[in-house]
C-alpha cells in the first residue's frame, strides 16, 4: 500500500512539472497572429517576444500566456473589438463552447484563444 501511494504521490509532482507544450504553441500563434507580437521564442522556460509600443518602437518583453490564464484571454476579446473582428470571434466561441456544452461566457482561456486564431483566419 505504500508504494501505490508514493507512487501516486510522484505522478502529481511530475504531472506539475511537465510544461503544456500544446498551451505554449497556442499561446505563440495567438500572440503572433492576434496580438502581433513578433519573434516569439522560448528563453529560460519563459515564452520572450517583441510587441509594439504606441509610438511604433519595438520592446522585448515576456508574453502573457493567453491559452492558460483566464485574466489574458478576456484581453483577447478586446483585440479581437479593435480589429474589426467581434463578430467573427462571438460566432467561433460560440462553436467552440457548445461542442464543451458550455455558454461563450464561460469559455476556457483555450478555447478564447482558438476561437480568436479562427476569427483572424490563421488557425489550421
Amino acid at each position: 500500500m505504500v508504494g501505490f501511494v508514493e507512487k501516486d504521490l510522484r505522478s502529481r509532482v511530475m504531472t506539475k512539472r511537465v510544461p503544456n507544450r500544446l498551451g505554449e504553441q497556442l499561446t505563440k500563434a495567438t500572440a503572433e497572429e492576434v496580438f502581433g507580437w513578433r519573434n516569439v521564442h522560448k528563453r529560460d522556460g519563459k515564452l520572450i517576444g517583441k510587441k509594439q509600443d504606441k509610438a511604433g518602437r519595438w520592446h522585448r518583453a515576456r508574453v502573457p500566456d493567453y491559452a492558460n490564464d483566464q485574466r489574458q484571454a478576456f484581453a483577447i476579446d478586446e483585440r479581437m473589438k479593435q480589429l474589426g473582428r467581434s463578430d467573427r470571434y462571438i460566432k467561433e466561441l460560440a462553436k467552440i463552447s457548445k461542442i464543451e456544452n458550455l455558454p461563450p461566457e464561460w469559455a476556457t482561456a483555450e478555447q478564447r484563444s482558438r476561437a480568436a486564431l479562427k476569427a483572424v483566419g490563421k488557425y489550421r
